[in-house]
Formats: C-alpha cells, sequence, structure tokens
C-alpha cells in the first residue's frame, strides 16, 4: 500500500463501542509510517470531533484533533459556508454544539433547514415542536447520514441515524434535500480542502461497502473493505490486523 493520505473510518473498522480493534494501536502507526496524511472519518454525529479525539487518545492511539472528521461537524461546516443563520436540529446535544460553534442557531423557530442527526434518545414526541414551529418558505431538509445501523459493544447492533431520518421524513411528508455524511464524498473534500491530495492518492478503510467504499469510489479513491467474506468488486481484508502486512 503505497498512499500520500489513508483515512480510517472508526465504528466498527478502530473500534466497537468502547473497545479498541485488535491491533489498531500498530495499524495506525505503520500508517503514519508510510502515508504523508492519516485521517479519520466517521458518521458518528452523536460526538464532537473533541469528545472522539478523547476516546480515540483514551485508547492510546497516535491522533490529531484536525486529523478527525465526523458528519456532525461535516453538516455545520455545510451550513456556514452555505450561509444558514437558523436550522431547527433533531440530533443529539453534541452536533448542537458543532452548529452553534459556527454562529448558526440549532434551535430556530422560524428555521431555514430541518437539520437530522443520530440522536440515541429520539422518541416520537421529539417531532411535536417541529410539526408546529413555522419554518420558512422553501426550508430544506438537511441529515448527517442515513445509516440504519452500526456495531456497539460485545457484538450488539444498535440503530443508526437512518431510522430517525425517516421518521422525520415522514412526519413532514418531505425527502431529505441533501445527504452531509457518506457516503457523499464531501466529507473526504473537507477533509482534504488546502492540502495537495489528488484522489487517487487517497485510500479508505472501512467496514461498509454502503458508506465507506462508495464514498472512496464516487471520490476517485481506492478502499479497502473489512468484511467476513469476500465481496465481488472490493479488495477485502476480515480484520484490521489483517492490513499489518500490506502495510
Amino acid at each position: 500500500m503505497a498512499y500520500k493520505c489513508i483515512v480510517f473510518d472508526l465504528d466498527g473498522t478502530i473500534y466497537f463501542g468502547s473497545k479498541p480493534a485488535f491491533m489498531a494501536q500498530e495499524i495506525i502507526a505503520k500508517a503514519r509510517q508510510h502515508a504523508q496524511y492519516v485521517f479519520f472519518v466517521t458518521n458518528n454525529s452523536a460526538k464532537t470531533r473533541q469528545q472522539l479525539f478523547e476516546k480515540l487518545t483514551s485508547m492510546n492511539i497516535d491522533v490529531k484533533l484536525d486529523e478527525i472528521i465526523n458528519s456532525g461537524y461535516a453538516v455545520a461546516k455545510y451550513l456556514s459556508d452555505n450561509n444558514y443563520k437558523n436550522v431547527y436540529s433533531i440530533s443529539a446535544p453534541s452536533m448542537k454544539q458543532e452548529i452553534s460553534s459556527f454562529g448558526i442557531d440549532p434551535v430556530s423557530k422560524n428555521p431555514e433547514a430541518v437539520v437530522v442527526g443520530y440522536t440515541p434518545d429520539f422518541r416520537l414526541g421529539d417531532l411535536t415542536e417541529l410539526l408546529n414551529i413555522e419554518k420558512k418558505q422553501g426550508y430544506k431538509l438537511i441529515i448527517a447520514n442515513r445509516e440504519r445501523s452500526y456495531p456497539g459493544n460485545d457484538g450488539l447492533i444498535m440503530p443508526g441515524a437512518g431510522p430517525v431520518v425517516s421518521a422525520v421524513e415522514n412526519a413532514l411528508n418531505k425527502n431529505t434535500d441533501f445527504v452531509i455524511g457518506k457516503p457523499n464524498p464531501l466529507m473526504l473534500e473537507t477533509m482534504t480542502k488546502g492540502l495537495d491530495i489528488k484522489p487517487e492518492e487517497i485510500c479508505v478503510i472501512g467496514d461498509s461497502f454502503e458508506s465507506d467504499v462508495k464514498m472512496a469510489r464516487d471520490y476517485g479513491a481506492d478502499s479497502f473493505l473489512i468484511a467476513p467474506a469476500p465481496v465481488d468488486g472490493c479488495r477485502c481484508v476480515e480484520k484490521l490486523a489483517d492490513l499489518a502486512e500490506l502495510l
């Protein structure tokens, strides 16, 4: 593997819930020996970048804050870049915090956009205020991602942002206008902006064909899929540790 930039997914790749993947520290260290840039890209919007940084460092993983991008931060940056000032966000407090950090009101009663991310405490009652506030004419529905599930501790499968998005779309009788997170290559574009990195110089390593591999392909980058069985048309490894010899 000879790439200028190696990009790791987090959930299901570098860690499973609160447990690091076997040899995660060693694989990342090897990646740093062979690539000029190493980044971590995740659809997890339930933590801020700072919280993800603290989680990784608690696992003794070598990482810098500016090497991490998650869908919550990517949503906030997209809103800022497109001059949104007032939105209504159904999301975890961390995503609202990322939005607020760009000077945008995340709980406006007259929003230009409805923004949806993962929230572990979602209830149907959360839709009541959304249905009754006065939204600006032509408001947009912007979501962090549509992932149906993600891997938790001890093999437990956890529901992702997708079910929340479906509930919001149904309640508003409105289709999503824009998906910010993976598989949208916007995540890679945001990550590499201002750096001299061509798409073909990037390799994405993740456990999801629908998000990680598709994002890489749509951007023109290479990828490795971590999967228990081979997948047609993909370069696969059974587990993260199997990358040690390739690196």
